[in-house]
C-alpha cells in the first residue's frame, strides 16, 4: 500500500516537470519501489534492535515483506481498540496486507497496460478517464480498473483500521505519553511508521498498564500534598475548616486550665459570692 501511495505521488511529480507517457509510470514505479526499499530497511532495522533488547527470537522476520507486519504484533503484545482486546492483531494486518498489496499491483498494472496499449483515453466531466471502443482483454482490463478505486477503497480502509491498532499496541509500549500522537500520524502519512520504529529502536519497553498506574499515584499524591501541605484536615494547621468562627476549637485533652483573670480582686468569678455574716434580713423592711 505505501509502494502505491509513493507510486500516485511520483506520477504526479513527474507529470509537472513535463515527462511523457508512458514514461511517466515506468519513472513513477522505480522511484516508488527505490524510496520504499530504503524506508523498510530503516524499518526492519528499527524491528531488528528491538527485538535484541526483549532477545526475542526470530529477529530476521523484521526484514522480511509481510511477516515484519506478523512480528510487529510479537513486538507490540495486547492491543486494544475501544477497550476490548483484539487478539492476533498482527496477523490479522499482515493478511489484510497481502491483499491490499495485491489489488494495488493490479491497479497500477492495468493502468499501464491501458495508458500504453490503448492510447490517450477521454476524460469526463469529474476528469474520470475512459477509452472507448475497446474490445475482448482491453474490455476486461478497463472494466476492473473503472471499478478498481471503490474496491480499493473499502480495502484499504480495512488495513489502516488494523494497522492503527497494531502501531497503536507498539508505539504505547515505547512512547507512551505520545503513542496516539505518532498513531494517527501513521494513519494519515503512512510511511511514518518506519521513521518512528526507526527511532523508537533503542528504548525500553515498558508495560502501559503499570505505566498509567505510576502516573495516577504520582498525580494522586502530588494533589494531596497541594490541598494538605500540613498534614490536617483541608491543610488549616489550626484544626478550623474553611475558617468557620461557629466551629468550637478542640481543647486537648492535658491542657492546663486557664488562669482567673479576676483573680487580683480576690476571688474566683466562678464561685458564687456569700453574704457577710451581719447582713441585715432583706425582709425586715416588709415585716
Amino acid at each position: 500500500m505505501e509502494i502505491f501511495n509513493l507510486y500516485n505521488g511520483m506520477k504526479i511529480m513527474f507529470s509537472m516537470v513535463g515527462v511523457a507517457v508512458p514514461a511517466v509510470f515506468y519513472y513513477a514505479l522505480a522511484l516508488a519501489v527505490f524510496v520504499w526499499l530504503g524506508l523498510f530497511i530503516l524499518q526492519g532495522f528499527g524491528l531488528y534492535t528491538m527485538a535484541k533488547k526483549r532477545e526475542m527470537k526470530g529477529k530476521w522476520k523484521a526484514f522480511v515483506p509481510f511477516v515484519n507486519i506478523h512480528y510487529i504484533g510479537n513486538l507490540a503484545g495486547e492491543c486494544h481498540i475501544f477497550g476490548q482486546k483484539v487478539k492476533r492483531a498482527g496477523l490479522y494486518a499482515m493478511l489484510a496486507q497481502i491483499l491490499v498489496t495485491v489489488l494495488c499491483a493490479f491497479v497500477a498494472a492495468s493502468e499501464i497496460y491501458l495508458y500504453t496499449t490503448c492510447g490517450m483515453p477521454k476524460f469526463d466531466e469529474w476528469d474520470v478517464p475512459y477509452w472507448t471502443d475497446l474490445q475482448g482483454f482491453s474490455l476486461t482490463v478497463f472494466r476492473f480498473y473503472d471499478v478498481s478505486g471503490y474496491i480499493l477503497s473499502t480495502v484499504q480502509l480495512v488495513y489502516e483500521v488494523l494497522m492503527l491498532v497494531l502501531l497503536l499496541g507498539l508505539y504505547k509500549k515505547y512512547n507512551p505519553k505520545n503513542y496516539m500522537v505518532l498513531g494517527f500520524l501513521a494513519l494519515f502519512v503512512p510511511i511514518s511508521r518506519f521513521i518512528v520504529i526507526f527511532v523508537l529502536r533503542n528504548r525500553q519497553a515498558i508495560d502501559y498498564e503499570a505505566y498509567m498506574q505510576a502516573r495516577y499515584e504520582a498525580y494522586m499524591r502530588h494533589r494531596q500534598q497541594q490541598q494538605n501541605p500540613y498534614g490536617t484536615s483541608y491543610g488549616n494547621p489550626y484544626g478550623n475548616p474553611y475558617g468557620n468562627p461557629y466551629s468550637k476549637p478542640q481543647t486537648p485533652q492535658n491542657a492546663p486550665e486557664p488562669e482567673d483573670p479576676f483573680a487580683e480582686f480576690g476571688g474566683d468569678k466562678n464561685r458564687e459570692e456569700t453574704p457577710p455574716q451581719n447582713a441585715d434580713d432583706p425582709d425586715e423592711f416588709f415585716s
